[in-house]
């Protein structure tokens, strides 16, 4: 099993990357700890410092000192602390030792089957060792909210040394203001959009000291509603990445209702390679052992390409499993035993979506699934449906 275990990573760092995500159930999952539970828990502690993390962990328990049920906990031990001393180079392009640190995630899960009745505990893990290149429009993007956001700071500065002698009018204002823009090499467009906008509002406001600031204010206000979108871009574009990614997890999952036994262990490792945001190939491997009425254990590899844009989503994947199975079964004496069964088969899928409109798309999935030794039935499938999304995804803005 090592020896599996040993081939299973190796070929993981040969290829490359990808958006776990986006392609196969079978790639690296969100949450390791919840994921081989195959529970999600009713409540969900994210704590994002050290104070809160100790807060959650003496909420876990009840007044006999017992855990909760239904409990689960994220952790990113990296930003449970500040880090003044890093970089935005560091952040955006880190060496491999960061980038463990930057992506370590911790989950742990205490669940109640609801079915069988027995307590569930999971601990999982997760990192990246790479994690590829900003994206190139994340550079642009963050040059232009830079350009904007020194657009504001000028004219609340005008607006700070407003006075009777010297800015005393809102068009000595204003030219103080380009004054200042072209100083700091602002473009001719920008300073150009702050004079239209200006001249829109102009005359709501007198020439006394206060209406001139208020005026200012004004414009301040306008800059912000308009660049707020932008902002939300840059902090978008700092998730995308392109080039290669690889990244690994694992996860074991216990029934602590029967002494603790082991009922799942879980290793995932995905090797991705981005040609762009929305373009990319992933080479995907996974072990996963099941120790339930019987055991199993399943290595997992396959390849999948993943294509999105605005207007449709086409993914293709294949997975190998190679996996063995003790069963139980009779020998010939009417004895009990367990049969161990060893085999190959693979999942073959294409799936693609198209949106029809906003809140409407049509998804199509064709392939085949695994076969399955505890489970006769026909491997293929094909499934068609639409979707429709009842509720808006941006919130309601009220006057």
């Amino acid at each position: 099993m090592k020896r599996f275990i040993v081939i299973l990573i190796s070929v993981c760092f040969i290829v490359k990357d990808l958006h776990a995500q986006d392609i196969s159930k079978l790639t690296v999952p969100t949450s390791p700890a919840f994921s081989i539970l195959n529970f999600e828990p009713s409540a969900i502690m994210r704590p994002t410092n050290a104070k809160s993390l100790a807060t959650d962990v003496l909420n876990s328990f009840d007044k006999d000192g017992k855990l909760k049920l239904n409990l689960g906990l994220e952790v990113a031990p990296y930003w449970l602390s500040s880090h003044p001393n890093l970089t935005r180079a560091q952040y955006l392009q880190p060496n491999m030792g960061q980038t463990f640190l930057q992506s370590l995630s911790m989950s742990a899960a205490l669940v109640k089957d609801s079915a069988s009745g027995n307590n569930k505990l999971s601990a999982g893990f997760r990192f990246k060792l790479y994690n590829g290149e900003p994206v190139k429009a994340l550079e642009i993007a963050s040059a232009e909210l830079k350009f904007r956001t020194t657009v504001v700071s000028i004219i609340n500065g005008i607006k700070n040394v407003v006075d009777a002698n010297t800015i005393n009018t809102k068009q000595k204002a204003i030219d103080a203001i380009e004054k200042a823009l072209v100083t700091k090499n602002i473009a001719k467009a920008i300073i150009d959009k702050l004079k239209k906008d200006a001249a829109s509002i102009s005359a709501d406001y007198t020439d006394a000291m206060a209406d001139i600031k208020l005026f200012l204010d004004k414009l301040i206000a306008v800059r912000v509603d308009g660049y707020a979108e932008l902002a939300k871009t840059v902090s978008n574009l700092l998730y995308e990445r392109k080039g290669f990614v690889l990244e690994f997890a694992g996860a074991s999952g216990f029934n602590t209702s029967n002494k603790n036994s082991v009922e799942k262990i879980g290793f995932w490792g995905t090797a991705s390679y981005f040609v762009s945001s929305d373009d990319l190939f992933t080479l995907t491997g996974r072990y996963m052992f099941k120790n339930a009425d019987t055991a199993s254990n399943n290595i997992d590899i396959g390849l999948g390409f993943l294509k999105k844009n605005d207007q449709y989503n086409i993914s293709v994947e294949y997975m190998a499993r190679f996996y063995s199975a003790q069963i139980e079964d009779i020998n010939i004496s009417n004895q009990p035993i367990k049969r161990v069964e060893k085999q190959f088969t693979y999942r073959l899928a294409a799936q693609a979506s198209y949106a029809i409109s906003k809140d409407v798309s049509v998804n199509l999935s064709l392939g085949k699934d695994f076969d399955s030794p505890f489970i006769s039935r026909s491997g293929f499938f094909s499934i068609l449906g639409v979707n429709y999304s009842i509720f808006s995804k941006e919130p309601l803005k009220l006057k």
